[in-house]
């Protein structure tokens, strides 16, 4: 029977919040008859399971919230908020009384309060009435909810694990990993054959394998922390008096049972905020001409070894004057030092603790807690916050969380006599002290470090962590590593020198060492020596790049002149590729570099290809005649697909602020830069993402490509406009070019020149066939064909 009532709890509590959710959604849609019936076999199933094993108060209310729904199923009641309004409070007792089964802690009853509530709808109808016939909905797959199928299809095979258990099996696979790095570090240590190297390299494999598969098995879909979120929006929209509407997409999208438990929370805060401070009233919203129902936006989607999850209201978004004058106000900043903020610095003011736009407090928010919530979650996961801020027209809020929460790819590295491990994903660059690109100066009391003409604050590990430096240090070139933390700015960490670059399991740390804001927990890395792992935005603060009075050299990048840097400088890494040829390729298109196991490449289907255990990678630029075991190579994304380029070895990174010389191949390369007084080709990234044959384009100069995107856009600074300027085009990314402009590209639905019907639009797809509503418009990564269009717009015949 224990066993019968742990399967219960389990199962109850796993489906409340989809059913929540779903009486939110038939409160929208009456009319869906399949929405209802998934409802009603919830309730129904509840009811059966409490009275086969005597739980009275669950019986009463789940028999009640039956009556209700099969009245609504014969027709006899229609949805309304009332009507929902009574049901949800009733599923809300069933979960709390759930709750207390497995708790022992007592629910207040009132109960019968709750079934009058909803008995107050049911229908009473005299003994001679006869019911019309109800109606027999024709069910798809489609309509049916998890775990219902249709028979003579195959059903997936599952079975239920305690995550307790499941938890034990990823602690132990953590543990294996460990192991694994202890043994790498006796064989590098004690010289071994090819014969034990091959083994080892084999049993390298199957950890690595293991780790994904317990991986997987703890990941669950996004959906589980999204169906919560219409009920959220539901309570708080009544209790504001706005009718908000919450669109979600990508609930499909997998990630670490950790990530869902971590990002409940700053999800309730944001949309929180959103409905109070975003959302106008119905008044407003009219007087401004927008529609009288506020929309909520929220999509997922997985991004390389990244999830992103955007969150967009189409409320008033910030008001940066007010913000100030509040942020001032409060003593948080000086009114000079608002001012010299670019406005990205501004916008993230609100992750201050304390500072609140609203006008008064209510149980909502208002009280300047909710955004520094926020923003120490968000920061505690590894994740990062964008803003994107349009005033009278929404607000954006973009997080970017890590796949996993366990294991980390990390760097070791040393300060003093001691070993600390650090995530790659803060890790910008490496750079040596005694890189001729690289000046430690200082601006004012302020130390900076001045990295190809742009100065970054600055600090040595040591001095943060207030240990001394060793004798063996003095006189030796030290590293420095450019780092951007969550949230903040980046910085340069001073330490004596990085030793590996390997996996790092992630374990608590003893609760004395995490409060001092330093570090994210503890690890145990190859050379066997237990290591602290640093947080990179906890060193933000301590290093003090965090306050606010001292914006002129850390809220903002300072250029030699005195300028803010408001333009974002190109760069391009410096590589030798595998035929041994020093070649650059442009560094936004660069996820990062790793490590790949020549096991775990294949050639499949024609190409060369990486495995991981869950995706096929393409690889380019391999020597099918290497022997070596690990090939290093750049993991190249266009903000939604990845590639991977094989590489002999990276050299280092440089700007690209001078003359860019035209090539013969412009499918290839972009044309030839100097770096370090050495001609270069600069790549094309484009060709590694194209899936057609290549084209040779006249390199003659054409009109100027006016590139219709957002700020934030991805694919078209990184792909799209390379393409066109070593097409010969002159390229822009600014709407005040909009007159200038002989061609206009977009990819946007909702951008000006698709509203206003412009004939110079040129609008390309993500699909690479068209449908109906796209036939007139270019697949993005079909170089002729798009091409071959804009000559046409330009001769006027497109």
């Amino acid at each position: 029977m224990d066993e019968l009532l742990d399967d219960f709890i389990a199962e109850t509590r796993d489906t409340l919040e989809l059913l929540s959710s779903q009486l939110v959604q038939w409160e929208k849609t009456p009319d869906d008859r399949a929405l209802l019936d998934s409802v009603f076999r919830f309730v129904h199933t509840v009811k059966g399971s409490c009275g086969f094993l005597d739980l009275p108060r669950l019986l009463r209310l789940s028999h009640a919230a039956e009556d209700v729904l099969s009245n609504a199923r014969d027709g006899l009641l229609h949805a309304s908020p009332d009507l929902v309004t009574a049901v949800l409070a009733a599923i809300d007792q069933i979960a709390a009384l759930t709750e207390a089964l497995e708790s022992g802690v007592s629910v207040k009853d009132y109960d019968a309060e709750l079934i009058d509530a909803m008995m107050a709808f049911v229908v009473k109808l005299p003994a001679e009435a006869k019911l019309s016939d109800p109606i027999v909905p024709t069910i798809t797959e489609g309509d049916l909810e998890p775990g219902y199928t249709i028979i003579g299809k195959a059903k997936a095979r599952s079975v239920r694990v305690s995550l307790t258990h499941l938890d034990n099996l990823m602690n132990g696979v953590s543990d294996m990993v460990l192991a694994r790095n202890e043994v790498s570090r006796q064989l590098r240590k004690s010289g071994v054959d090819a014969e034990l190297d091959h083994s080892f390299a084999r049993l390298s494999s199957s950890v690595a394998e293991m780790r994904d598969a317990v991986s997987l098995m703890r990941m669950q879909n996004i959906d589980r922390l999204f169906s919560s979120l219409p009920r959220l929006v539901r309570d708080i929209g009544h209790e504001l008096g706005k009718d908000i509407e919450l669109q979600i997409e990508g609930g499909e999208v997998e990630v670490d049972r950790e990530m869902v438990e971590a990002l409940r929370d700053p999800l309730a805060h944001i949309l929180r905020n959103s409905a109070d401070h975003g959302i106008e009233s119905a008044e407003e919203r009219r007087t401004v001409g927008k529609a009288n129902t506020g929309l909520i936006r929220i999509v997922a989607r997985q991004s390389g070894n990244q999830i992103m999850v955007e969150i967009a209201d189409d409320g008033r978004g910030i008001d940066l004057e007010k913000l100030g004058a509040r942020a001032i106000a409060a003593q948080v900043i000086s009114a000079d030092a608002w001012q010299k903020l670019p406005e990205k610095a501004q916008l993230h003011m609100i992750f201050m603790p304390g500072l609140s736009t609203a006008e008064r407090v209510s149980a909502i928010s208002g009280r300047g807690v909710g955004m520094d919530v926020v923003k120490t979650n968000i920061q505690t996961i590894g994740g990062t916050i964008d803003l994107e801020n349009s005033p009278g027209i929404g607000l954006k809020m973009t997080l970017r969380l890590p796949l996993t929460l366990s294991i980390i790819a990390g760097l070791s590295v040393t300060a003093g006599d001691q070993i600390f491990g650090i995530s790659r994903n803060s890790v910008v660059e490496i750079l040596s002290a005694s890189n001729s690109k690289v000046k430690i100066e200082k601006v004012g009391s302020i130390d900076v470090a001045s990295v190809r003409g742009v100065r970054i604050p600055y600090a040595k590990l040591e001095k943060i962590l207030d240990i001394e430096e060793t004798a063996a240090d003095c006189g030796v070139a030290r590293t420095l590593i450019v780092i951007k933390p969550a949230v903040g700015v980046t910085y340069v960490l001073d330490v004596a020198s990085v030793l590996d670059n390997e996996e790092l399991v992630v374990k608590p740390g003893a609760p004395a060492v995490m409060a001092t804001g330093l570090y994210a927990g503890t690890s145990l890395p190859d050379n066997g020596r237990p290591i602290l792992l640093l947080d990179a935005s906890g060193m933000a603060a301590a290093i003090g790049i965090g306050q606010t009075d001292v914006d002129i050299a850390n809220r903002h990048l300072v250029s030699d002149d005195g300028n803010v840097a408001a333009v974002k400088q190109q760069s391009a890494l410096l590589f030798i590729s595998t035929d041994g040829q020093k070649q650059a390729i442009r560094l936004s298109v660069i996820d990062r570099m790793e490590d790949i196991d020549r096991s775990n490449i294949n050639f499949v289907g024609g190409k060369w290809r990486v495995s991981n255990g869950h995706e096929l990678v393409e690889i380019f630029g391999l020597q099918s005649s290497s022997t070596a075991k690990v090939i290093p190579a750049l993991r190249l994304t266009d903000g939604e697909s990845c590639r991977y380029l094989a590489v002999q070895d990276v050299l280092d990174i440089f700007s690209l602020d001078g003359e860019l010389t035209p090539s013969s191949q412009p499918h290839i390369h972009e044309g030839v830069v100097i770096a370090f007084d050495e001609p270069i080709e600069l790549i094309s990234a484009f060709q590694f993402f194209e899936p057609t044959g290549m084209v040779s384009i006249d390199g003659a100069n054409k009109p100027l490509c006016l590139v219709e995107c957002a700020d934030d856009a991805g694919w078209e600074r990184r792909i799209l406009g390379p393409l066109l300027t070593a097409a010969g085009y002159e390229v822009s990314f600014d709407a005040n070019d909009q007159s200038k402009a002989g061609v206009v590209l977009s990819r946007q639905s909702d951008a000006p020149s698709v509203i206003n019907n412009d004939a110079r639009l040129l609008r390309l797809r993500d699909d690479s066939l068209p449908t109906h509503e796209n036939q007139s418009s270019i697949y993005r990564y079909d170089r002729m064909g798009l091409l071959a269009a804009i000559e046409q717009k330009l001769a006027g015949a497109g």
